[in-house]
C-alpha cells in the first residue's frame, strides 16, 4: 500500500513538472512586426490641390486658400502601415469631408498604383502617382455617389 502511494505521488509531481515544462517553454513571441517597404514610407508635405480636369469647377477648392495652416500639412506614413496627417486639423477636417479621412485608426497600403485608406469598416481607394521625391493623390470631390465624380489632385512633396 505505501509503495502505491509513493508511485501515485512520484506519478502526480512528474505530470505537474512536465505540465509546468510546457506552459513554460510556450513561444511568446509574436515573430517580427510587418514591415512595409513602398517608397510611400515617411513624411509627405502638402504642396497644392487642383482640378484634374483643368478650368473644372470644384467649390470646395476655393476654401484651401483660407486654410492658413494648409502649407504645414504633413502626412506620415509608417512602415508599419499606419498613417497620420500632422500640423493643420483644420485641413485634415476639411478633407474629410471632400472624401479623403485619415484618422487616428487609418491604415494604409498602395496596391497597383491605387492608395487603399482603411478606417474600421470603411475601405477608400484613390488613384496616385509617386516618385522618390513627389506624389500625387486623386480625390473624387463629389460625396453623392448617384453623381459623376469630379475630382481633385492633391500633390505632396517628400520631406
Amino acid at each position: 500500500m505505501k509503495l502505491t502511494k509513493i508511485f501515485a505521488r512520484t506519478l502526480f509531481l512528474s505530470v505537474l513538472c512536465i505540465a509546468f515544462l510546457f506552459v513554460s517553454c510556450k513561444d511568446d513571441d509574436k515573430g517580427p512586426e510587418k514591415v512595409d517597404t513602398n517608397p510611400i514610407v515617411g513624411s509627405w508635405q502638402y504642396v497644392s490641390v487642383a482640378p484634374e480636369t483643368p478650368g473644372a469647377n470644384i467649390p470646395v477648392l476655393a476654401l484651401i486658400p483660407t486654410i492658413t495652416c494648409m502649407k504645414d500639412l504633413v502626412f506620415k506614413f509608417e512602415s508599419n502601415n499606419t498613417v497620420s496627417a500632422l500640423n493643420c486639423d483644420i485641413a485634415v477636417s476639411a478633407m474629410a469631408a471632400a472624401g479623403l479621412t485619415i484618422g487616428s485608426q487609418t491604415k494604409w497600403e498602395v496596391v497597383s498604383n491605387k492608395l487603399k485608406l482603411t478606417n474600421g469598416a470603411l475601405v477608400s481607394e484613390f488613384p496616385i502617382t509617386q516618385t522618390a521625391t513627389q506624389m500625387t493623390i486623386t480625390v473624387n470631390t463629389v460625396t453623392d455617389t448617384t453623381k459623376p465624380a469630379v475630382n481633385a489632385v492633391i500633390t505632396l512633396k517628400k520631406i
